[in-house]
């Protein structure tokens, strides 16, 4: 009983915290200031498909680009003005996720991203191209 009630609490814990962390990055992105988003990145390019790798996402507020950090591994700068496609089918690991695949301007390759669904749409407003349509 105490291993199901282990399980419950995690699931809880990690719902609330998620949503603690979607407001906050709403909230800095509405003041004008830098957010951070919880994200997973792969690069796509020739030879064996990588990995996911866990990190975040910062946006800073009038920033050409943004930066995808994570631990023990290079920083990612991801310029702004690219365009949003669908990924391929699996690379969906949890409902709550949303992947796509962000093209930036001038770059061979794809980098595919997933991010809490409640804030795809702020990354599509952070790193598309204005007043261009996405490919989502």
């Amino acid at each position: 009983m105490g291993e199901l009630a282990g399980e419950l609490m995690a699931l809880f814990a990690d719902g609330f915290r998620r949503t603690l962390q979607v407001a906050r990055a709403r909230r800095r992105r509405a003041a004008g200031g830098p957010a951070r988003i919880p994200c997973s990145a792969r690069a796509d390019g020739p030879g064996p498909r990588g990995a996911y790798v866990a990190g975040r996402l910062r946006l800073a507020p009038g920033a050409p680009s943004a930066a995808f950090t994570a631990r023990g591994r290079a920083r990612v700068e991801l310029a702004a003005g690219g365009t949003f496609h669908a990924p391929e089918p699996d690379t969906w690991y949890d409902q709550d996720w949303a992947a796509t695949a962000y093209r930036a301007p001038g770059a061979a390759h794809a980098v595919h991203l997933q991010v809490d669904s409640r804030l795809l749409p702020l990354l599509h407003a952070v790193l598309g191209a204005p007043g261009t349509p996405q490919n989502v």
